[in-house]
């Protein structure tokens, strides 16, 4: 594997430019992103703030070896500077991103194979995303059948394994996998509606009644764009049952989610729009016999709940008692290079704790620059004033919290 990596590097070095090959060719591409960070998210004006760099590079390649079959792979180094313990320490933490087998009319006009580690991302990312804000980013092992008979209609068919557990010692398949169906129906391209079926299983058994976790995930997205209007909304339900490790018992899955966001974009050279969201994610107590907490899954939860990153796995940090999320978002186009939004969250929790409800609200001010096609600029500041669920999460601490980055993304 490392001479691997070496001979992609120096090729990579040399020639830049798409290389062809002896049939229909190989292409190289890749970037460059470097995220630094100022973090003061604690909550106690007197901790210094903590300042890091984060840089990921990613070095692309895609082969087509023959007509309608084709791979790709992509290598991926991340990192935070400074954390070798010298100038010429190695990590050794260059890793396979992707990788995957890609076989258009497998078997059947309009049907698409495609195999291996690879990312998934559907609608807007709020259950299965590729997050890509993360400097790792998530990718998925498994494979997936596409039928697109049209334009107009899609269906994937996807399953995956998120963890192995089997070894010489263990035969039995205790693995965690995670798997379903996506359909997609766009009959304009100002309208789009998607349903789907996710499935979970974790065959890891605690105790000796099951599986620790055997979930289904029925859910819809719908987004349209009208005139100056748009929006979109997504709804979903979850059941099945679960192990509490807190408890040492069994639960039964009962949530939902529903989120959505409208929008209004003014006839206005600057393209100002305000928009409207909210986002509903429920919530119980934690030794409830029937587990309440709707779990994101895979998200990209950035995007969605505060760019401070407080709600991520928002079941362990809400602790199982769901998420309300009020926002106000402005978005403003002074320049045709550059973009300036403002975002206003309240984060509530779904079901009270303590007799309270409230975390606090959240601004967030984001600018992107692009320099060049090839080449962008992104700042972002924030800061969150807590309430008293917050104060308590963070030990009493009381004072507003700040987090500011400045990230360079080069495309090549």
């Amino acid at each position: 594997m490392p001479r691997l990596l070496f001979v992609i590097l120096i090729v990579s070095i040399f020639f830049p430019r798409p290389i062809e090959s002896s049939k229909d060719g190989i292409e190289l591409s890749g970037q460059f992103r470097s995220r630094g960070v100022f973090d003061a998210t604690d909550f106690n004006s007197d901790t210094p703030a903590l300042r890091s760099t984060l840089l990921r590079t990613r070095l692309n390649a895609a082969f087509q070896p023959a007509k309608k079959i084709s791979t790709f792979v992509q290598l991926q180094d991340s990192r935070v500077f400074g954390i070798e313990h010298g100038s010429i320490a190695n990590l050794r933490n260059v890793d396979l991103h992707q990788a995957y087998l890609q076989v258009e009319d497998f078997f059947a006009q309009k049907l698409t194979l495609k195999m291996g580690r690879m990312q998934l991302a559907y609608a807007e990312e709020r259950l299965i995303g590729a997050f890509d804000w993360s400097n790792v980013g998530r990718a998925f092992d498994g494979t997936l059948l596409n039928y697109a008979p049209n334009d107009m209609f899609s269906l994937d068919i996807f399953g995956t394994k998120i963890v192995q557990r089997t070894d010489y010692k263990n035969p039995a398949d205790t693995g965690f996998y995670f798997g379903g169906l996506y359909a997609s129906h766009q009959p304009k391209e100002s309208y789009r509606v998607d349903l789907y079926i996710l499935g979970e299983l974790n065959r890891r058994k605690a105790e000796n009644q099951g599986a620790d976790l055997q979930r289904v995930t029925i859910g819809t997205y719908d987004t349209g764009k009208f005139a100056e209007i748009d929006y979109d909304v997504e709804a979903a339900v979850q059941f099945g049952t679960r192990y509490n490790a807190s408890t040492g018992e069994r639960q039964r899955v009962s949530t939902f989610m529903l989120a959505g966001e409208i929008g209004y974009t003014f006839d206005m050279d600057n393209k100002p729009r305000v928009a409207l969201g909210y986002d509903y994610l429920s919530g119980g107590e934690p030794t409830d016999e029937t587990y309440r907490a709707f779990d994101t899954l895979f998200a990209a939860s950035h995007k969605f709940y505060g760019f401070m990153d407080y709600f991520v796995n928002i079941p362990v940090q809400t602790q199982d008692r769901g998420l309300q999320d009020f926002m106000v978002k402005f978005r403003l186009v002074p320049h045709k290079k550059l973009t300036v939004g403002a975002d206003v969250h309240q984060f509530m929790l779904a079901k009270r704790m303590m007799d309270r409800r409230s975390y606090g609200q959240e601004v967030d001010i984001t600018a992107l620059y692009h320099y060049h096609e090839v080449l962008c600029f992104q700042l972002g500041a924030s800061m969150f004033m807590p309430d008293k669920l917050m104060q308590l999460r963070f030990k009493e601490n009381d004072d507003p919290a700040f987090w500011a980055y400045l990230m360079t993304t080069a495309n090549f």
